[in-house]
């Protein structure tokens, strides 16, 4: 049995562990994260997961006692997950080890480490050593893991992304099936029901999240489902958009108050700002495989026509801020 020690970092009340605008306490997205690899290493056989504190009771555990549980239960291996702070510039994942470390321990971070740069497409900081207490008092292989930096704007819009926590995680377990060998459980057997017709495969969908004033992300909706609001006034700052059921890729840009058109994003990647009080103002969505229709709900204007595949729904240069949207495919 391998037995994993997953410690989210700090906890819900540690002083200054947040966003500068205080949009995000740390510990809202290091609990998130270390949940969500929880739950995916319960597909696979010979492992167990252990949490290295009581993540609902509001009192930030001792580095000590973090890892004297994990000394005491004998776990293979402790992963510390953290979201970073610095220079407001500064961007990507990074992952430490402690000074002098067994070649075991390396490994096992460069494996973590890597996987979670692909599946994120994050900046490569690198695998790089500390002082760490967490890291210094475990008796085990012992890693921390930085997932991002709340200090920059574009960083910290994907640390509140529950997808990107989920990429996160997932690159975290891909790390550690790769160095222990882990092997999926096998599906349970299912009794076959009669069916009057073979059901056809799954058909594409679209999912989409909405960041609004004061509100925040509103929850996913999926095709056609109106994301945002109507008739109180609030601007749509930013906005994720992905398939489902399909390989076909999705290109996307924003055209943002003050700053002009984003940079291309792909499925499941933000596009606008958090945190800054900036209104998102058009939108164009493409896919190279399917049609994909859209309109927008303008402030002053009411909604637009549909749109589809990179044509531009909403204005530029008028001032005028989405409030809501509702995407399909054709």
């Amino acid at each position: 049995m391998v037995k994993i020690m997953l410690d989210p970092g700090h906890d819900i009340n540690t002083p200054g562990k947040r966003a500068p605008d205080g949009s995000m306490r740390e510990f809202e997205f290091n609990k998130a994260t270390a949940l969500h690899v929880a739950d995916i290493l319960k597909q696979y056989n010979g492992v167990e997961a252990f949490l290295s504190h009581d993540l609902n009771d509001g009192i930030d555990t001792s580095l000590d006692a973090r890892a004297a549980l994990a000394n005491r239960l004998q776990v293979n291996c402790l992963v510390s997950i953290h979201a970073n702070a610095g220079a407001a510039s500064a961007r990507g994942i990074e992952t430490y080890i402690y000074l002098n470390t067994p070649t075991s321990t390396d490994n096992l971070a460069r494996m973590i480490h890597d996987h979670t740069i692909t599946i994120t497409g994050m900046n490569n900081r690198g695998v790089k050593r500390a002082d760490f207490a967490i890291l210094r008092e475990s008796n085990m292989d012992a890693l921390l893991i930085e997932c991002g930096f709340m200090t920059n704007n574009e960083d910290l819009a994907l640390l509140k992304s529950d997808e990107y926590r989920r990429r996160c995680a997932q690159g975290i377990v891909n790390g550690l099936v790769q160095f222990y060998g882990l092997t999926k459980k096998a599906a349970p057997a299912q009794t076959p029901t009669p069916v009057t017709a073979l059901a056809g495969p799954p058909k594409p969908s679209v999912v989409y999240e909405a960041h609004l004033e004061n509100i925040g992300w509103q929850g996913p909706r999926r095709n056609g489902e109106t994301a945002g609001t109507t008739g109180q006034s609030l601007r749509l700052e930013a906005l994720t958009v992905r398939l489902e059921n399909t390989d076909a890729q999705l290109e996307m840009e924003g055209h943002v108050e003050n700053k002009g058109w984003t940079t291309v994003r792909t499925n499941g990647e933000i596009f606008g700002t958090i945190g800054e009080g900036l209104r998102l103002e058009a939108i164009r969505i493409d896919s190279d495989q399917l049609t994909v229709l859209y309109r927008v709900h303008v402030q002053n204007i009411g909604w637009t026509d549909w749109k589809k595949n990179g044509e531009v729904a909403g204005t530029t240069g008028q001032a005028l801020r989405i409030e809501a949207v509702e995407i399909k495919l054709g």
